[in-house]
């Protein structure tokens, strides 16, 4: 089983309370929110891809939060998870990124454990969420979250409402084509923002030049980079330029007034916010007011706090 690592966050009140899990492609995070959105402890360890049993990391994660709350039940747990997912039939289908443990009837697997419902949402729509509630999202009419990571995801919020396709499905922003001769992606395409600007992404250039390792990660490559590697700040240059033409794309699409960039892959923040906000300024096409570029706010638990507020929605204490 992997390292857990726990920190301790504000102490939650002895009231109704709810379990909020962000499963991505590398790691899974838990923490127990109340229906004020005050946190407590956060419970974060690497995804086991060693695992044979459906969703039982999932299931360990809640059993823990539990067991801080002195036994007592969430009323509902709120699991958001890289897709794509089925939010209608609680189900997850991502061969992509998440190995076998993690597919399938989450619902039925953690309801069947714990016997208190599940409310499955994209990792990323539960990002938008979550900072929308809590952090830099609040007081947005149309907020578009873009969440880099080992892959990149994609949601909007209108008047604070996640934007969804027909029979629930979410939006795949992280899949728009930036560059037609660009690295070709699983999705079928060649040089769509994932592909060029995700954590997987960045590592694979640096590695294709010589510029990384087979042991190195990501941010070995933006600390390169930093360092003034001439090969490494050309992959981190190209993946920052696609994430800036991506977001004026998410602008010219749906009319955002604010954009969150969250996730812990983005490299240099306040360089790529600047670009960002460069590419969006000069659009002449935005909504009155211009649209505001923000970094998150609620760092790591951005995605845990939505899912868990997606479960409040869903199943009032």
């Amino acid at each position: 089983m992997p390292k857990t690592s726990t920190q301790a966050a504000d102490t939650v009140p002895d009231a109704a309370w709810y379990a909020g899990l962000d499963l991505g492609g590398t790691n899974i995070r838990a923490v127990e929110v109340d229906a004020s959105g005050q946190t407590g402890t956060l419970l974060s360890e690497p995804l086991d891809r060693r695992s044979t049993t459906p969703f039982q990391q999932v299931i360990e994660l809640v059993d823990r939060l539990v067991a801080h709350r002195g036994g007592r039940l969430p009323v509902a747990v709120g699991l958001g998870a890289t897709g794509p997912v089925d939010v209608l039939r609680g189900t997850i289908d991502n061969p992509f990124t998440l190995p076998p443990a993690f597919q399938g009837d989450v619902r039925s697997a953690v309801q069947a454990a714990l016997g208190v419902p599940l409310v499955l949402e994209n990792d990323a729509n539960a990002a938008a969420v979550g900072e929308a509630w809590l952090g830099a999202g609040r007081g947005a009419q149309v907020l578009a979250c873009l969440t880099v990571g080992t892959g990149i995801g994609f949601a909007v919020l209108r008047d604070g409402q996640v934007l969804r396709g027909p029979g629930g499905s979410h939006l795949e922003g992280g899949h728009q084509v930036i560059d037609p001769a660009g690295p070709l992606c699983y999705c079928g395409a060649r040089g769509c923002v994932e592909s060029l600007a995700s954590a997987t992404a960045v590592l694979a250039a640096a590695q294709a030049t010589g510029a990384a390792g087979t042991r190195a990660t990501a941010r070995d490559v933006y600390l390169a980079a930093e360092r003034g590697d001439p090969r490494s700040q050309e992959v981190t240059r190209r993946a920052a330029a696609a994430l800036a033409a991506a977001v004026r794309n998410v602008v010219a699409l749906h009319g955002a007034d604010r954009v969150v960039l969250a996730g812990g892959a983005l490299g240099d923040v306040p360089s790529l916010l600047r670009q960002v906000r460069q590419c969006v300024d000069d659009f002449p096409f935005g909504p009155p007011g211009g649209t505001r570029v923000v970094p998150a706010e609620l760092g790591d638990r951005a995605g845990c706090i939505g899912a868990a507020r997606r479960a409040q929605e869903a199943v009032p204490a």
